[in-house]
């Protein structure tokens, strides 16, 4: 019996994996769109015409399969323009989960709006469509709902939501750009979207993000937030009329950024096929392990291995942990980890987990922090207590439970793959062994 390399023995993984895992991937034809800007002197965003900006829209709007997208100079900056476009002003009230990036709230304070925090389902760490609805008020206005790293919300009971109680759905895609829903891009089936370029994300260029919908309306409404040189060309006069001036900051996207993101999209498919395809291999096969599966995901998800998650069953592995099963795979090379609430923080605070009912602008500390949130929404907005806020799912550190998230391989890694598969199917058959370590 080959021993775990936990208790002295050879790793199963040997491959350099630096490689395999590398995003984003740039080459020289990104560097020489980004020179070529330069010596033309055509780094400015408000030049007129076909130019990196007017492509890249129509690049991500044929990917998307979607009428209207408009770039901006961040993902936040296109979902603060969705939101706007649907019609939220200060005072409203939108839902949202509390188990995200900052970045997804923030949007919504900028409107004047009131972020309301509903809790997330297990199994998808997404909106739960039940919470979400003893949520609303009559002050509700639209519901912001987060796809979280490749598994989409239930829109089906979303949008029925949506549609029972006159609300908007705005759907942040900027860490789950490609996912699909019962066939349908996530960010095609609300009423407006917003994805990233950030360098983290599929859709990579630096920065910026790209606003999406395809309701006339609330295209010309979101333009007239910050894209003031392109109003003329809108078919309604009245927003037409606003032309030369805008109702928010300028939120256009660099010109090299877009140059870059060109280059980038041309490339996407064919980069997230190799991804998808790795993580099927990947996990089909580690699902036919002896105390590993697939995870148990809802029907409406084009497929349960996509998002990298497999489920381990203790009962069948010596009943090990899963610190100890996690610390044996890594042990063996394998980069995994465990995605539960307990290992996630918000990024640039002090450790605190994903949780933002509990960040201090809205839990409040002892120097009344949570007071800067109403100066800032001012007199319009209800206070909401969100020190009683609970959220038993959010608050859960163990949540999704017996899952470990496996790498994404951005290369072709059918070696790296087998070898993967290898270091699984040695710590099931050493069990035994790896549960003297607990």
């Amino acid at each position: 019996m080959t021993q775990l390399a936990i208790l002295g023995g050879e790793p199963a993984i040997t491959i350099n994996q630096s490689p395999y895992v590398q995003w984003p991937i740039y080459t020289e034809e990104e560097a020489q769109v980004a020179a070529d800007l330069v010596r033309n002197h055509a780094l400015s965003s408000a030049q007129e015409g076909p130019g990196p900006i007017t492509e890249l829209e129509q690049l991500v709007a044929e990917t998307w399969g979607i009428k209207y997208a408009i770039a901006h100079s961040s993902g936040t900056a296109a979902l603060r323009t969705a939101l706007f476009g649907v019609g939220v002003v200060p005072g409203d009230e939108v839902i949202t989960q509390s188990a995200v990036h900052p970045f997804n709230c923030l949007p919504i304070i900028g409107c004047g709006a009131v972020p309301i925090f509903a809790d997330i389902a297990p199994l998808t760490m997404t909106l739960d469509p039940e919470d979400v609805e003893r949520k609303i008020t009559p002050r509700t206005k639209a519901i912001m709902v987060v796809h979280w790293k490749g598994i989409p919300a239930d829109m089906d009971a979303i949008m029925d939501i949506s549609k029972r109680h006159d609300l908007k759905v705005i759907e942040d895609v900027a860490v789950s750009q490609g996912t699909t829903h019962r066939g349908r891009m996530v960010g095609t089936i609300g009423d407006a979207s917003g994805i990233s370029f950030q360098d983290g994300k599929l859709t990579s260029a630096g920065e910026g993000g790209m606003f999406m919908t395809n309701d006339d309306e609330v295209h010309q409404r979101a333009a007239t937030l910050g894209h003031y040189e392109r109003l003329k060309t809108l078919p309604d006069p009245k927003w037409q009329a606003v032309s030369g001036f805008s109702f928010g900051e300028k939120y256009r996207m660099a010109t090299i950024t877009a140059a870059i993101g060109v280059v980038q999209m041309k490339r996407w498919k064919g980069r997230l096929a190799v991804r998808h395809d790795n993580a099927t291999r990947l996990g089909q096969a580690i699902a036919e392990i002896k105390g590993f599966s697939m995870p148990d995901f809802p029907d409406y998800f084009a497929s349960p291995y996509h998002s990298g998650h497999v489920r381990f069953h203790p009962n069948q592995l010596g009943s090990v942990s899963r610190e100890t099963l996690l610390k044996a795979l890594q042990a063996e090379g394998a980069q995994v980890s465990s995605p539960a609430r307990k290992d996630s923080r918000i990024p640039h605070t002090a450790g605190l987990q994903r949780m933002l009912h509990k960040h201090p602008v809205f839990a409040g500390n002892e120097y009344g922090t949570d007071n800067i949130l109403w100066e800032v929404l001012g007199p319009n907005a209800t206070k909401v207590d969100y020190k009683n806020v609970t959220l038993p799912v959010t608050e859960d550190p163990e949540v999704p439970y017996d899952t470990i998230q496996l790498p994404s391989f951005t290369r072709p890694a059918d070696e790296l793959i087998d070898q993967y598969v290898a270091a699984f199917d040695k710590i099931a058959t050493n069990a035994d062994a790896l549960a003297t370590i607990d």
